[in-house]
């Protein structure tokens, strides 16, 4: 019986750290102010929300949790999930996806990017 309630309360510490865990929301570093970009963003938090019952949400923070060189460090040491960053600021973490920011590819849709970027 003393192994059981031992068994019993293992698993129920690991069901909590595990629930704790688990993201209920994130916060996203975006640089700058609100513009088309951004709209991208808040329209994706938007749609998180409604599509999980307001279970995971989305933080936009513009400028407040990093400055735009400082994105992918702040996601790295886990003070925020996502975050808008500029390829070329990291050329040396990033180096296939500065591909993209090469001007006259010759992209005519979010589609073809799409397929590129996945290449990538």
């Amino acid at each position: 019986m003393k192994n059981l309630l031992g068994q019993v309360a293992v698993a129920a510490t690991a069901t909590a750290l595990a629930t704790e865990a688990m993201a209920t929301e994130w916060n996203v570093s975006v640089w700058g102010t609100r513009r088309a970009f951004t709209e991208n963003v808040e329209k994706l938090a938007e749609l998180v929300s409604a599509k999980t019952n307001g279970e995971f949400t989305m933080n936009i923070s513009y400028g407040g949790l990093s400055n735009e060189r400082e994105n992918l460090g702040g996601i790295s040491i886990g003070a925020l999930e996502t975050a808008q960053f500029c390829a070329g600021y990291h050329a040396d973490k990033n180096p296939s996806i500065t591909v993209m920011e090469l001007p006259f590819l010759g992209i005519t849709d979010l589609a073809m990017e799409n397929r590129i970027m996945l290449a990538l």
